[in-house]
């Protein structure tokens, strides 16, 4: 049989629940306490910040210390700060405040009501025990070289420089068939590279075909006529490991498998059928690539593919003179 409580049981029964009972009330008023608490900060760094909008133009006047202030201002409500909320709008005050004040300094100049340097030169000799700054006698000799004197600048109109017109040079124009005679030349070169690589039973690394030992200048040229062939389809450019033994042998459907860490990946050249418009509608991609170049990496890819003869021969310039105009 249960044995029925006594008095006293149940008077610490009752104490107990009373107890848990203020506990939660005095956890509630917490909550409630703190969550006003973050309302009235969100409401001040509200007000500070719309004020900041408004008065934005008086806060950039020179003489506006309001600025200043409103940082002040701003610094005592972080204190209180305890939530990402009230954080984040101390922050766009912080920018907003920055943002101000940086173009409050850019508008600063020397003698235009930002800086007058004779009245600082002058609280400066009264708060270093000179003279007062009120009256018209204020020793300032002792400040050697911040001693203000006011220069006037000296204009000297100098003697205008008369050309003769016969000894100017007048530039070569550009004429429409110079302009046909370089895309005739560029049109010849890319097509040279085309016959390059079908003479290759392989493909060939980007770097052996494109590099001219012999002039970096030509090096540039090459990758940019090479581009056109890339950008028309007529060429392909691929990393492949030069360590997979089948490497070439994989078909269209056949699954590469991934190369090792630290295989030895090399860009390949090679020619392919022109893409056709059904390709592209199947899901070809174009791809374009940025390819930068200086002439200490034209010197490392010498040496590191021991490159000795161009594959694209090298391109002598034809010198042409016509009535004092030159063309390569």
């Amino acid at each position: 049989m249960t044995q029925p409580q006594d008095d006293d049981d149940m008077m610490m029964d009752q104490d107990e629940e009373m107890d848990q009972a203020k506990g939660d009330v005095s956890q509630d008023m917490e909550k409630e306490r703190i969550k006003n608490e973050k309302r009235k900060i969100r409401q001040q760094y509200r007000k500070l910040i719309s004020d900041t909008e408004v008065h934005r133009k008086e806060l950039m006047d020179p003489t506006n210390n309001g600025l200043l202030a409103n940082v002040d201002q701003a610094n005592k409500l972080y204190k209180n700060v305890f939530g990402t909320h009230e954080a984040t709008l101390d922050a766009k005050l912080l920018v907003m405040s920055a943002d101000l004040g940086m173009q409050k300094a850019k508008h600063l100049r020397m003698g235009q009501g930002g800086f007058d340097e004779t009245e600082y030169i002058s609280r400066l000799v009264n708060k270093m025990g000179g003279h007062d700054i009120d009256s018209d006698q204020i020793g300032m000799d002792w400040l050697g070289p911040m001693s203000v004197e006011h220069k006037s600048r000296n204009f000297t109109q100098r003697a205008r420089v008369v050309r003769d017109p016969k000894a100017m040079r007048k530039p070569q124009e550009l004429r429409e068939e110079d302009i046909a005679r370089q895309e005739n030349e560029t049109t010849k070169n890319v097509m040279q590279i085309a016959g390059i690589l079908e003479e290759c039973t392989d493909k060939v690394n980007l770097f052996e075909l494109v590099v001219n030992p012999e002039s970096f200048g030509q090096t540039v040229e090459n990758i940019f006529y090479l581009s056109f062939l890339v950008r028309d389809g007529k060429v392909s450019i691929t990393e492949e490991n030069m360590d997979d033994p089948n490497r070439g042998m994989y078909g269209d459907d056949d699954e590469v498998p991934e190369p090792k860490e630290g295989a030895n990946i090399q860009p390949m050249v090679e020619l392919t059928e022109t893409p056709t418009a059904e390709d592209y509608q199947g899901g070809l991609l174009k791809k374009q690539m940025v390819m930068e170049i200086d002439m200490a990496t034209w010197r490392d890819l010498i040496e590191v593919y021991d490159i000795r003869r161009p594959m694209i021969p090298t391109r002598h310039n034809k010198e042409h003179v016509e009535k004092g105009k030159w063309y390569g």
